[in-house]
């Protein structure tokens, strides 16, 4: 692509723009020509607003929970500037410890922070981003769902996000919007104070959050259609992420526990063989794997399965 990159024209709502992979993208977006909602529950927002209008952007701060107040956020897009092009989602506490001892109303009010922060911005915004006419939603999920312990309260809705993602990106496909998904590594206050001073020089030094809000850029463009991705990205780098299963095994007697405890190491294997893009994919894969017909399965787009 020749040219820069810009947003002319456009409104983006960046929830936890106060923060620092949130910041840098609203910054970003306002300095290639958008109008940006600058949306953090803490007085950040203000700061970062101060910032993109000291370079000769366009922001407006507003402090508020997306979790109880996500139509007030959209709103107040719509009041000050008359339309929603992008919705950025990078909300979120964090909280270590083991999950058994997490008292109840931390382990729910930190799953609400990314989880329900999320979605409901995405539910008030989606009509607002339909009518645009090339709505697009990022979320961001985080490489700790791949493994992590004594975060559980902080795993559980990233992994939560990335399947919301996948769903919301087809049900899109016919209401102008594109939904993807990333998983950032950057410098931020959540890591910051990390009780390894190595790590946190590594991040200090190598992944600094605008070299995550370049990809964001990218992502959130008009002119890029992808949707229903997520990327790992940070330091320079990004890489794609997808579900995939292994080779279908298959037991003579399936009905036996016996049976599918000589296939242990079979069962365990890592070794790719299809990546579906929905639930009814994934069916039609199994049942080929299984030399049954597949029909008409999956002409209907990617609906819901029994038995899932």
């Amino acid at each position: 692509m020749t040219g820069q990159m810009r947003y002319d024209g456009e409104v983006a709502i960046v929830a936890g723009g106060g923060g620092a992979i949130g910041g840098a993208a609203a910054a970003l977006f306002a300095a290639r020509g958008a109008k940006v909602v600058v949306n953090d529950v803490s007085e950040s927002a203000h700061a970062v607003s101060e910032r993109i209008a000291a370079t000769g952007g366009t922001a407006i701060p507003l402090v508020a929970s997306a979790v109880t107040e996500a139509g007030s956020i959209v709103q107040a897009a719509l009041e000050a500037f008359g339309r929603v092009d992008i919705v950025l989602n990078t909300t979120g506490l964090t909280h270590v410890g083991l999950f058994h001892l997490i008292p109840a109303e931390d382990w729910q009010r930190v799953f609400d922070s990314h989880f329900a922060s999320t979605l409901e911005l995405t539910r008030a915004a989606w009509g607002a981003l339909s009518a645009s006419c090339n709505g697009r939603l990022i979320n961001s999920a985080s490489t700790t769902i791949f493994g992590g312990e004594y975060s559980t309260p902080y795993i559980a809705p990233k992994g939560a996000i990335f399947a919301a993602g996948r769903a919301w990106a087809l049900e899109g496909r016919s209401q102008n919007i594109r939904v993807n998904t990333i998983m950032p590594t950057a410098i931020s206050q959540m890591n910051a104070d990390l009780p390894d001073p190595e790590l946190v020089r590594v991040y200090r030094e190598h992944f600094q959050p605008e070299k995550v809000a370049g990809f964001l850029g990218w992502l959130a463009h008009r002119d890029n259609t992808l949707s229903g991705h997520t990327f790992v990205v940070g330091g320079g780098q990004a890489e794609h992420v997808y579900l995939a299963k292994a080779q279908p095994v298959f037991a003579e007697n399936p009905e036996s526990p016996e049976a599918w405890a000589e296939h242990a190491a079979a069962l365990t294997s890592k070794v790719q063989a299809s990546a579906p893009d929905n639930v009814v994919d994934e069916m039609r894969l199994r049942l080929e794997a299984m030399g049954l017909p597949t029909g008409n399965l999956g002409n209907q787009g990617g609906g819901w399965a029994p038995g899932k």
